[in-house]
């Protein structure tokens, strides 16, 4: 049935997925009914978050992984099919914040920074992608930022990155499409994470997101499970290629 937002019976790997925004879309997968593995470094945050999934009757499986590393990302493609059966669904939530004059930066700066945000996602996408080929079917959900599309002082490195998620999306939507895959990215605004909590204490720094934020407010990480649901579901099987701004209307003012 078309704009059904239930995932029973439906497995999500997602990266990222011990805290923040990647721990909060983890849950609320679960509880639309989807099985969920789980990969992150921490294990323990790992394990705490898995939990919070059977609580709600659905099987979790903890994936310690450092996702720089491309042997570590098959690995974990393949562990989540071994053990939960299949996968039909790859959100790519992890990655690492920079901000830094770009006069400033060093090779190891742009080594962290690329190695986490972009070539993380790449190769997720393609070791998950020859299942999702196989099979016919499956969803991605590549987590953008507000750099995405706008320019940021200071993000020069950061927001290279998190635009090339932007194409990235675009460009294996196309190239998938006709294999029924779909493939999206969720740009999160100001959201009040460890990555962004720094500058949000910032007293001038979070008045000034605020004001400019039609509603008014700094957003939550469960502000993005919504969203991270309906792309999942077949609710949205007629979207792809695209980059869905949950930002409180930020980009738009």
């Amino acid at each position: 049935m078309r704009g059904n937002f239930d995932l029973t019976g439906q497995v999500a790997l997602i990266t990222g997925a011990s805290r923040g925004i990647g721990r909060a879309i983890a849950l609320a997968l679960a509880e639309a009914g989807a099985d969920v593995a789980l990969a992150a470094r921490s294990v323990e945050a790992l394990a705490a978050v898995a939990s919070e999934a059977e609580k709600v009757g659905r099987r979790a499986l903890v994936l310690p992984t450092d996702v720089t590393d491309v042997a570590q990302i098959q690995a974990m493609v393949d562990r989540t099919v071994a053990d939960l059966g299949r996968i039909d669904i790859l959100v790519n939530a992890a990655g690492v914040a920079s901000r830094k004059p770009t006069v400033e930066l060093t090779e190891a700066d742009y080594d962290r920074v690329y190695n986490a945000n972009i070539k993380s996602v790449t190769f997720a996408c393609a070791a998950a992608g020859k299942y999702f080929l196989a099979q016919g079917s499956g969803k991605v959900i590549n987590i953008g930022s507000l750099t995405t599309q706008l320019g940021l002082p200071g993000r020069a490195l950061y927001g290279s990155t998190k635009g090339a998620v932007g194409q990235l999306t675009r460009s294996l939507a196309v190239e998938w499409g006709a294999r029924g895959i779909r493939v999206n990215a969720i740009a999160p605004g100001w959201i009040d994470t460890d990555l962004s909590r720094a500058v949000l204490q910032l007293p001038d720094f979070r008045a000034a997101v605020v004001a400019r934020t039609p509603l008014g407010r700094v957003g939550d990480p469960e502000d993005l499970g919504g969203a991270a649901v309906f792309l999942a579901s077949s609710a949205s099987d007629f979207i792809t290629g695209q980059v869905l701004f949950v930002d409180g209307g930020y980009i738009s003012a």
